[in-house]
């Protein structure tokens, strides 16, 4: 029996009920005032969401009438390296995707974060995916200054024309709580290899920037002409080791600026497999036939080395 001005658990769960009834309607109203706001989609929704942020309608797919949308290309990274190209066969160019960062965030920090970031490029437009986490596995980002863990792409981007980019980025949890709209970034970027030519060569990173639901994101690059791909693996020769803790970072003659292929501290240590081979989820690069590709390897016990590559072209 409760003592006097006391209440029983069975009240206090009840009033706990009402409260998150009450919390519930609330939610409802909102969500349902936010609908009548929005008023009708003027564009196909197939590839549109409505954005916050904007208050309007957004194309947030690429656009094409019999594509499928999900479906992931299938050339793969050497995909040519078998192949013997004759003189005068004219390279295409291609991109590297440096970096991409949340710069601003309506929830503030920290974020869990997951969903995709697509590129479809100029050979077939169909999924090579940059970033890729489900539900399960959201990466913790605690500021503007944390990098997204990208794991692609599997192979050279190729660019005639464009580059179109599909961002579909969720949060889980922000500060130990839920939140009513999941979607902290989703649009479309573009880079445009057209009007990039009729520019003089520039030899820095780029930015192509995406003002979005409740986020600002960074997708940084470098433009490279003439390009040929470079696909990194390294293999142990001696007996030692079986894993890998440090970072292994690429960057081209011409452009002053590290590409992250690892980072033990972001992705864990790699383990090496069948033959000693150590392979990173992100190995592709894209490098200009007239420049030299640098790798640099940083163990996490202090031992630095970098080595040269050229590029060659087709049958060597």
């Amino acid at each position: 029996m409760a003592g006097r001005g006391g209440s029983s658990p069975s009240s206090s769960t009840a009033r706990e009920g009402r409260a998150s009834a009450r919390r519930r309607k609330k939610q409802k109203q909102q969500q349902q005032e936010d609908e009548e706001d929005k008023g009708p989609n003027p564009l196909d929704p197939r590839f549109s969401d409505y954005d916050p942020k904007e208050g309007e309608y957004v194309l947030t797919r690429f656009q094409h009438p019999t594509l499928d949308l999900d479906m992931e290309s299938p050339v793969g990274a050497m995909h040519n390296a078998n192949r013997i190209f004759q003189d005068g066969f004219r390279m295409c160019n291609s991109a590297n995707i440096v970096s991409v960062n949340i710069v601003s965030s309506d929830y503030g920090y920290p974020l869990n974060v997951y969903g995709s970031i697509i590129a479809r490029d100029s050979l077939d437009r169909k999924c090579v995916y940059l970033f890729q986490r489900g539900e399960d596995d959201c990466q913790n980002i605690t500021s503007k200054k944390d990098p997204l863990v990208l794991t692609g792409p599997k192979r050279g981007l190729m660019i005639f024309d464009s580059i179109i980019f599909e961002v579909d980025l969720k949060v889980k949890v922000v500060n130990s709580r839920k939140v009513n709209d999941k979607r902290v970034s989703k649009g479309l970027m573009e880079i445009n290899g057209i009007s990039r030519l009729s520019f003089p060569p520039k030899y820095k990173v780029q930015t192509e920037t995406l003002v979005s639901m409740h986020s600002t994101l960074d997708l940084n690059y470098t433009f490279v002409r003439k390009a040929v791909e470079g696909t990194v693996e390294m293999r142990i020769l001696e007996a030692g080791p079986v894993n890998f803790h440090g970072k292994i970072i690429a960057r081209t003659s011409s452009f002053p600026c590290d590409i992250m292929l690892h980072d033990s501290k972001l992705a864990g240590m790699l383990i090496a497999g069948e033959g000693g081979i150590l392979q990173t989820a992100r190995r592709v690069v894209s490098v200009s036939v007239d420049e030299t590709l640098l790798l640099t390897i940083a163990t996490a016990t202090g031992g630095v080395r970098t080595v040269e590559f050229t590029p060659k072209h087709g049958s060597y």
